[in-house]
């Protein structure tokens, strides 16, 4: 879809909801709290502190029903 193609209404809803989406992002990404999370998680990535979607999946579908 081209811009030209949509109406002024329908502009100005994209318009705001890209400028409200990068506010939000700029606040998550300025929140020293939320950062600090992001910096954690991007080093146990780095160190190999991950598990796979799928292991994580299978453990949680084995657990199910378990006290």
């Amino acid at each position: 879809m081209k811009i030209a193609d949509l109406t002024v209404e329908e502009f100005e809803d994209l318009l705001r909801k890209t400028i409200e989406d990068e506010i939000e992002d700029l606040y998550i990404l300025l929140d020293p709290a939320i950062k600090t999370k992001i910096e954690e998680g991007l080093a146990d990535i780095r160190e190999g502190r991950v598990i796979p979607l799928d292991d994580l999946i299978a453990r949680r579908k084995a657990n199910r029903g378990k006290v």
